[in-house]
């Protein structure tokens, strides 16, 4: 909004006005409000987009005089105020105020200060209307019935135009500034929205998009990212590449979208108002799917690690956070299956499957062709409803052909690594638990007696884990440590930590000795149930999978427990091979490594 200015005479300067509606009876188009005393309160008026394209206007009179006048004129941009003198129109006052074409039309507020009255419109530094307009005393409010006024108790305001960071000097149209931008997809759910596309911002850097509801006034500044985008350096023959993409995350519900307005804000503090025209809409698991497909697959100039840092500090962690806790809520148990004669169950293995169905038959045919399956249950947790039926089928057949105990629990969706082993681990028979990844087989019949044992003998406060091969007999796991990231860490101003596998990837040369290790992979991880329930089991704050095993490891070293790898715990490990690959989950490992850092960084720290 700029300072106002002497505009047109419509009507002219001096003209009698009209007779003040408030006493015009039977006058439909009219609404009148209570008189009020804006010393203590203030009002506000939404101009739906129908009252700003036909001049609705508002009138606040004190007695037959008009003491405040003023509507908005589409083609001139802005609103016009006035006020009569002797019943005499005076010189007008024009605004600046550009409207989003379509949109949900413009809130405005009047209030009176210590300095005068104010007329704001949320977006725009106040306009003071000094003494000019006097809005002391008593006034009654005339307006037309396609504006809705509020009264409310006069709060103090804040400089609308700062949006945290972004600051508004001037508003420009896109035509006049000869802006070059595209809205490529506006993706909404029931909770949140995602708005892909690009922008010119060659002559000024892009800082941000704000966002103001109108209805409300309320002000935000959405969550952004930028984005390579090699289509648009082609269409634009940048001379370099550069980051002309954006991606945008706010919180609301479709519904939302058609009384807000949004616009580009820039570095040299100017905005230029942007119009949504089509979206699509997504159930919230799938609007999730691709907020974390977006942001994982997206490709940006430098460091991809520290640029998703800073993104997820900036704001867009606690937006994935909030959506993975409302999707978390919606998780059920839809159905649940045993096969087979249940003894005595010293080890219940709880098994995750996702994608594949082929791994549950396999796993337990690699246990059998060892011996025995005496003192084992299988609990396999389906995380694709999909699969069902062909999983129950399997599971029944395992059952006769190899004698074996087994569970399968479904989901009624892909509820995540943690989530799905704290629900195999509640319907546990067994005084020990293991968790097994589908993937991983005993190499030989040492390897099953020693889980045997375990479900006899293992210690209530230590987690044991497995020494892991893969099919070329090198080490593929033998325990896991943190190791800092020097350059991760500094560009991401704070401690960034690696976990890494002692031994990865070299041959089997070390003495089998069970010893203690700071953490221990979720591929194969043995601990009592009750203490598996007392640390509340894997944190479910984790999405999909990734770093939750290092979590839970951590989180049993501070109950006073141990974590040991035990060498006779000898198994292959297929890494990768027992679940499908999604484009989801680059964006889920990047965020559960910066959950991990923020959780855990400055514990790992101290004992650096």
């Amino acid at each position: 909004m700029t300072n106002a200015k002497s505009a047109g005479k419509s009507p002219p300067t001096g003209t009698k006005a009209s007779k003040p509606q408030a006493s015009v009876k039977g006058l439909d188009r009219a609404v009148v409000a209570p008189v009020i005393d804006f010393t203590s309160k203030s009002f506000t008026f939404h101009f739906s987009n129908e009252a700003l394209v036909s001049r609705a206007h508002v009138n606040l009179y004190r007695g037959d005089e008009i003491a405040l006048h003023f509507k908005y004129v589409p083609i001139r941009g802005g609103f016009v105020l006035n006020d009569t003198l002797d019943g005499i129109w005076r010189e007008e006052v024009f605004i600046d105020c550009l409207r989003v074409p379509g949109g949900a039309g413009l809130m405005v507020a009047i209030s009176l200060t210590l300095v005068g009255g104010q007329f704001i419109v949320p977006g725009y530094e106040p306009h003071y209307l000094g003494d000019r307009f006097d809005l002391a005393g008593d006034l009654a409010v005339v307006h037309d019935t396609v504006v809705k006024s509020v009264e409310g108790t006069l709060q103090p305001i804040e400089n609308p135009r700062h949006l945290g960071e972004l600051k508004i000097s001037r508003v420009n149209r896109a035509e006049d500034t000869g802006l070059a931008f595209g809205i490529d997809a506006v993706v909404v759910s029931g909770s949140a929205f995602l708005i892909e596309g690009w922008v010119d911002d060659g002559n000024s850097r892009l800082t941000g998009i704000s966002m103001l509801d109108y209805d409300s006034g309320d002000r935000a500044r959405l969550i952004m990212g930028r984005t390579r985008r090699a289509d648009v350096d082609s269409h634009l023959a940048a001379s370099r590449p550069g980051e002309f993409g954006f991606w945008a995350l706010g919180i609301g519900n479709p519904e939302m979208l058609d009384r807000i307005a949004l616009s580009f804000v820039f570095e040299n503090e100017s905005a230029v108002p942007i119009e949504v025209a089509r979206t699509f809409s997504q159930s919230l698991v799938d609007f999730f799917a691709t907020v974390l497909a977006t942001f994982g697959r997206r490709s940006v100039i430098g460091n991809m690690t520290a640029r998703s840092f800073a993104d997820l500090d900036g704001g867009l962690g606690d937006i994935i956070g909030r959506l993975h806790r409302q999707i978390s809520s919606q998780r059920a148990v839809v159905s649940r299956s045993h096969f087979g004669r249940r003894d005595e169950v010293l080890v219940s293995l709880i098994c995750v499957l996702y994608g594949f169905p082929d791994f549950l038959y396999l796993l337990v045919a690699q246990f059998a062709k060892f011996g025995t399956l005496e003192g084992f249950e299988f609990v396999f947790v389906n995380n694709s409803p999909e699969l069902e039926e062909v999983l129950i089928r399997d599971a029944e057949l395992a059952s006769y052909v190899f004698g074996a105990d087994i569970q399968v629990i479904g989901l009624n969706q892909n509820a995540g690594f943690s989530y799905a082993n704290n629900v195999g681990v509640s319907v546990a028979h067994g005084r020990t638990v293991a968790i097994i990844n589908p993937d991983v087989f005993p190499r030989d019949s040492t390897a099953v007696d020693r889980l045997r044992g375990l479900g006899k003998s293992l210690p209530g406060n230590d987690i044991v884990g497995g020494k892991l091969f893969y099919a070329d007999g090198s080490v593929m796991h033998e325990g896991m440590y943190f190791e800092k990231d020097q350059k991760l860490s500094a560009l991401c101003n704070g401690p960034i930590w690696t976990v890494e596998h002692f031994r990865k990837g070299f041959p089997d040369t070390t003495v089998p000795v069970a010893g203690e290790v700071p953490a221990l992979t979720g591929a194969l991880l043995v601990l009592e149930k009750s203490l598996y329930e007392r640390l509340k089991g894997f944190s479910t704050d984790y999405i999909f999978g990734h770093y939750e095993d290092a979590d839970l490891c951590l989180r049993v070293k501070q109950a006073g427990g141990r974590v040991i790898l035990d060498p006779a715990l000898s198994y292959w490990h297929y890494e990768g091979m027992g679940s499908i690959k999604q484009p989801e989950h680059i964006g889920s490992g990047l965020y559960n490594r910066w959950l991990f850092a923020r959780t855990w960084g400055k514990q790992l720290k101290d004992s650096d």
